[in-house]
C-alpha cells in the first residue's frame, strides 16, 4: 500500500440549533460516509449523579436489548415487585434503583428526540439498542464495526445504519478517526485476496483481522462533555482512546430514506478497488 487515503472529513458544529440549520449538509455528509461532532446537545440531565455511576467491565456495552430501560418495579399481586432488569440485581436500595434507572430513560428518551430534530428528513426509524458505556475505556484497537461474530446479514437486515455516540462523562471522550471503509478497500491494493464477498459486515470482519488499518492514518477527535459523535462504524475506521461514560444509539431505517447505503454501494466499492465480488 504505497499510498493511503486521508481520515474522513468532519463537519463540526457547536450546537443543536446550529446543526438543525444546516439539516440537508448535515443528511448529506452523515450518508457520505463522514463525521459529524456535535459539540454540545444541550440535553439536561443530572450530570452530578451520572458522573458518579459506573458499571461492571461485563457490561462494557449493556443497553435497551438487556432492559436496562424496563421498569425496574412493577405493581402486582397487591404488591411491589422487580422485574427483570438487571439493575435491580445490582441495586439494592430502592430509591437509587429508581433514580439510576429514571436517568438513564431520560438519557435514552431525551437523544432519541433530539435525533428527530438534527434529521428531520428521516422517518421509520427503527431503533435496535441505545446502550449505556459506564466502563473506563482505553487504547481500543482501530477497526470498523462487526456484528454477529462477521456472519453475513439476512437481507431483510441489509438497511441503512445510524449510530451516533454522546459523552455523558465530565472529561472529553478521545477517539481516532480514520478512512472510510470504500477508501481502506481502495488502497488496499489486493491485500484483502482475490475476491470479497458482498455483504458490510463480512468484509469489515475480513479487514479488521487482516491487519491493514494499523498502517492508516488517523485524527484525533475530542468529543466534550455532552457533545455527540454521528459516524457510522461500519464505513467508518475508528478507535476509543480514553472515555468513561458514553450513551450510544444504533438505528436502522428505510432504504428509500436514503440516496444509496453502504449495502447499495459495496459490490461496487469492492470491484473498483480491483477484486471480484462474490
Amino acid at each position: 500500500m504505497a499510498e493511503l487515503p486521508e481520515p474522513v472529513p468532519i463537519l463540526r458544529f457547536r450546537n443543536a440549533q446550529e446543526m438543525m440549520n444546516a439539516a440537508a449538509q448535515t443528511r448529506e455528509h452523515y450518508e457520505g460516509h463522514g463525521a459529524l461532532l456535535l459539540e454540545n446537545a444541550g440535553l439536561d440531565y443530572d450530570a452530578e449523579f451520572i458522573h458518579r455511576l459506573s458499571f461492571p467491565p461485563e457490561w462494557k456495552k449493556f443497553g435497551t436489548v438487556n432492559d436496562l430501560t424496563v421498569p425496574p418495579v412493577v405493581f402486582a399481586d397487591g404488591g411491589f415487585k422487580r422485574t427483570q432488569n438487571p439493575l435491580g440485581l445490582m441495586i439494592k436500595e430502592d430509591a437509587m434503583l429508581l433514580k439510576t434507572y429514571s436517568e438513564l430513560l431520560r438519557l435514552e428518551l431525551g437523544f432519541k428526540l433530539l435525533i428527530m430534530e438534527l434529521f428531520p428528513a428521516y422517518r421509520q426509524i427503527h431503533w435496535v439498542n441505545c446502550t449505556f458505556r459506564f466502563t473506563r475505556t482505553e487504547n481500543e484497537p482501530l477497526h470498523v464495526d462487526v456484528f454477529n461474530a462477521g456472519r453475513p446479514f439476512a437481507e431483510e437486515l441489509k438497511l441503512p445504519r445510524l449510530k451516533f455516540f454522546m459523552n455523558v462523562d465530565s472529561e472529553p471522550r478521545v477517539w481516532n478517526v480514520g478512512p472510510s471503509l470504500k477508501d481502506v478497500l481502495r488502497f488496499s491494493a489486493g491485500a484483502l485476496g482475490d475476491s470479497l464477498p458482498a455483504d458490510v459486515n463480512q468484509v469489515c470482519d475480513i479487514i479488521n483481522k487482516s491487519g491493514i488499518l494499523a498502517n492508516f492514518p488517523t485524527v484525533r477527535v475530542e468529543i466534550p462533555p455532552r457533545g455527540i459523535v454521528f459516524a457510522n462504524g461500519a464505513t467508518i475506521v475508528h478507535q476509543v482512546i480514553f472515555g468513561q461514560r458514553m450513551v450510544a444509539l444504533e438505528a436502522q431505517m428505510p432504504r428509500w430514506n436514503v440516496a444509496a447505503s453502504e449495502w447499495d454501494c459495496i459490490g461496487d466499492w469492492i470491484t473498483q478497488a480491483g477484486y471480484r465480488a462474490s
